[in-house]
């Protein structure tokens, strides 16, 4: 197993409400509260990976496929307004 690096990190201006949760769920977890915010920390971290293209694109073709027609239309005429509209502000 591959050791990571670890890097040191301040926090300033916490506000007290999520100071006080931090500091109730360390106790809850045994923890210290810089246990308890690394931990915060690292499962923010596992949820928020960043989608590929490559997935971006299949969750668009999901999205499409899930559109009727009239969708689809729908779309086209908003984005067809957006461009006049855009078009007509850097005219003037």
């Amino acid at each position: 197993m591959k050791t990571r690096k670890k890097t040191s990190l301040t926090l300033r201006r916490c506000p007290a409400e999520v100071h006080d949760a931090l500091k109730k769920s360390a106790v809850a977890n045994h923890r210290s509260v810089n246990g308890e915010a690394l931990t915060w920390l690292e499962q923010q971290a596992a949820v928020q990976k960043p989608v590929t293209g490559k997935e971006a694109a299949a969750i668009l073709r999901q999205w499409y496929k899930s559109l009727s027609k009239k969708d689809h239309l729908e779309i086209a005429e908003r984005i067809e307004e957006a461009r006049q509209r855009m078009n007509d502000e850097h005219l003037h």
